[in-house]
């Protein structure tokens, strides 16, 4: 923040620039002026946030000089100086917007808490500008990437809200600028966006989602003319047109398969490495305007339906040129309960794995089968917890798993690995925690005086050291290595209190070479380090 202060009157000036500490009130910088021209010169070569003026100045009145202010400079804010109450000074100040009017002397904490009040008007200025300036810019770049009258005319057709015949059709085709006559054709490519490869907020994920979208406009479009479209469902197409050379040197005709497919794959690749996206992309026939809301149809149908290719161009193939028999009935999923009834988690994984590999490569295998293994697969989750005298509700989100959608082979995949884990998992604590807790507990305490670790913990008990912190904690609330910690600073301060031995001594007798390390951790234990709480202990006895 910068001060100006402007007054005839030198001894004024300088009663007014040595009254308080500036730099503590939030001003950087005082400039001072004695008269209103030299105000206006320095106003000119510096940005002045707040200023103070004198009213009664011979070679011009201070009112005359904010009233340029206000003009010339109008973030700056005012406070009036004057040796008279007058009440026609007061109203002219008001009307110059000036933030106060202080009578001359002026009492120190009074002008302090005016200039506490102006910094917080010209922070408050500062801040709606900054977001003004940033909401104006974002709003234009809205207006620019979001052309709505094309977006809705496609968006109406592709809901069939459009009567696609006679005037009606041609005025609203007209009416929405999209540059297509009604005997057009338009090929439409549905960007299926399957999943993200990093966790994203519903925020981000809003944003990404617009980046993939501009990035499908740049990479179907750069040769073609065409639009990236959003339908009402938030599926995104693009949408190609047919139709002759355009002034900008696109290409004339129609784009072949292969161009499209390339595209289309240099897209995937880009959503893979830029958009942390997974990306597939079902690629349609050339339709007319009329024709195409059913294409549009028949490739969400597609979308529906495809469960195992992934990262994929796909090109749309009419119903009856496609298979017509199926041979993926009666998947058999004995092995898996097997597995899981025998504890053989990683068997029952890779059972798993197998069948989701076999299944892929099955051109036949379609939606209802992918429903019936989904199903098959939670009636054998529900027996396995019934047998074992599991309650489901001790399993971490067990009901978000049984309700999840399985859309597609990958997914499935990742569900039924994840839901045969918890099960698992959930049986094996429960053999487990009775006496493995017990045991950790008993020999960190037997052993307080030795070096050990989480790891030697886990070796003693038998488990893995990050399944045994995980079960430590969820069953007594606290980590491991805190416990471990705690029982040994407990052990330390026993020995502080019953010995004389050195401070060094005892932390090598509870197992820690790094006295620096062991002073840190009693502090965090008791906030005083171990020298401390002797000294203060042994003055109470």
């Amino acid at each position: 923040m910068r001060l100006l202060i402007v007054d005839d009157e030198q001894f004024a000036v300088e009663g007014l620039l040595y009254c308080c500490n500036w730099n503590e009130a939030g001003i950087e910088e005082v400039v001072t002026a004695n008269r209103a021209d030299r105000a206006r010169e320095i106003i000119n070569e510096k940005k002045i946030d707040l200023l103070i003026c004198d009213i009664e100045m011979p070679d011009e009145d201070g009112l005359s000089l904010v009233g340029w202010v206000k003009e010339h400079s109008p973030w700056t804010e005012t406070i009036f100086l004057t040796c008279h109450s007058e009440f026609s000074y007061a109203k002219r100040a008001v009307n110059l917007g000036s933030f106060d009017y202080l009578l001359k002397p002026v009492d120190t904490d009074e002008l302090l808490s005016a200039v506490s009040g102006m910094i917080a008007a010209v922070r408050e200025k500062e801040e709606y500008e900054s977001y003004n300036k940033m909401y104006h810019k974002y709003l234009n770049l809205w207006q620019q990437e979001k052309p709505k009258r094309v977006e809705r005319f496609w968006q109406d057709l592709l809901s069939r809200s459009i009567l696609s015949f006679g005037d009606f059709f041609e005025r609203e085709l007209a009416g929405a600028g999209v540059g297509l006559e009604p005997a057009d054709l338009v090929l439409p490519i549905l960007i299926s966006i399957e999943n993200w490869n990093k966790p994203l907020s519903p925020r981000d994920q809003e944003i990404m989602e617009y980046a993939v979208k501009k990035a499908a406009a740049e990479f179907f479009t750069e040769e073609y003319q065409g639009e990236a479209v959003t339908d009402k469902n938030g599926v995104l197409f693009i949408l190609l047109y047919a139709k002759g050379r355009e002034a900008g040197g696109r290409q004339a005709g129609k784009p072949g398969i292969q161009q499209l497919t390339a595209a289309g794959q240099h897209f995937i690749k880009a959503c893979h490495d830029m958009f942390y996206s997974i990306v597939t992309c079902y690629v349609g026939s050339f339709k007319s305007l009329q024709e195409l809301p059913g294409m549009c149809e028949s490739l969400k149908t597609m979308e529906r339906d495809n469960i195992s290719r992934t990262q994929s161009v796909l090109i749309y193939i009419p119903q009856d040129q496609g298979p017509l028999s199926s041979e993926s009935e009666g998947i058999e999923l004995d092995d898996l309960i097997a597995y899981m009834l025998t504890g053989k988690r990683e068997s029952a994984v890779q059972f798993i794995h197998n069948l989701t590999d076999k299944l892929q490569a099955d051109p036949c295998f379609q939606g209802r089968h992918l429903d019936a293994l989904h199903q098959d697969t939670l009636q054998i989750i529900y027996h396995f917890l019934q047998v074992r005298g599991i309650n489901a509700g001790s399993i971490a989100k067990f009901t978000d798993w049984t309700t999840a959608r399985i859309r597609g082979l990958l997914q499935y995949r990742h569900w039924a690995e994840g839901m045969v884990s918890a099960v698992m998992e959930a049986e094996f604590e429960r053999q487990e925690k009775g006496g493995v807790i017990e045991r950790s507990i008993r020999y960190i305490q037997h052993n307080v005086e030795e070096e050990i670790s989480r790891d030697i913990v886990a070796d003693y008990v038998g488990l893995n050291p990050a399944y045994l912190s995980r079960l430590f904690k969820k069953e007594t609330g606290q980590s491991l290595i805190d416990f471990l910690i705690s029982v040994k600073m407990n052990r330390t301060r026993e020995l502080l209190d019953t010995t004389d031995l050195p401070v060094s001594a005892i932390a090598q007798q509870v197992g820690y070479s790094n006295f620096s390390h062991f002073t840190k951790m009693f502090r965090k234990q008791f906030d005083v380090n171990p020298q401390e709480y002797r000294k203060v202990t042994k003055r109470i006895d």
